[in-house]
């Protein structure tokens, strides 16, 4: 499917902020790939932004949306409305995006692997009572600018005597899938697996 939102969103954004963060390293550099804590202040990557207009897109193309569903062993599989797909997205969007709490609140390192020149941007935070805790971000060379490959979040929450874990993927013109895991007070921990795709019909075999 094409990727135009994720690139026209971010493309310029990553292209500026690989240059400004990553200057070209000495011929002598040796090492395949290199890391740099962020110590400057700038406009952190635009994550809100750039899953709601995927999800725009796919609102608007007339593909089929399929859900996967695996649980205690079972797994269950249909086809879904937008409305659907949309209420399942929606939780890629979290609170901590808006408002400024994220450049409050998480910190910024980045990667560049020399080989494919993919950058990886990480954020973290100290904050344990955030439900989100971790987000990365890798995105492509695509001529003059950056595409978004995926985007991963991690989100801890209580709920009664339950505590989950929620491991987050998007794969950008592909799907999604959220593995979350929950441990109960004095019980076996319990891991549910949910995957939409939009591409192909896809599901959790084209995760490699």
């Amino acid at each position: 499917m094409n990727k135009t939102v994720f690139a026209c969103i971010t493309g310029g954004w990553l292209f500026c902020g690989a240059c400004a963060h990553h200057p070209q390293q000495p011929s002598s550099q040796s090492q395949d790939s290199v890391s740099h804590p962020d110590t400057t202040t700038h406009s952190y990557f635009p994550i809100a932004d750039a899953l709601e207009g995927e999800i725009r897109q796919i609102d608007s193309m007339p593909v089929a949306i399929r859900k996967v569903v695996t649980r205690n062993g079972r797994k269950d599989s249909a086809f879904i409305k937008p409305a659907e797909f949309d209420a399942l997205a929606a939780q890629f969007v979290a609170p901590e995006f808006r408002n400024g709490r994220f450049e409050k609140e998480f910190t910024e390192s980045s990667f560049i692997d020399n080989a494919t020149q993919d950058v990886t941007f990480t954020y973290s935070t100290t904050n344990r009572f955030l439900p989100l805790q971790r987000v990365d971000i890798i995105a492509s060379p695509q001529g003059a600018s950056h595409q978004v490959k995926s985007i991963y979040l991690e989100k801890n929450r209580t709920s009664g005597d339950s505590s989950i874990l929620d491991k987050m993927y998007w794969r950008s013109g592909r799907q999604f899938q959220v593995i979350r895991l929950i441990r109960v007070k004095d019980g076996p921990p319990v891991q549910q697996q949910l995957i939409v795709s939009w591409a192909a019909g896809r599901t959790n075999e084209d995760n490699e």
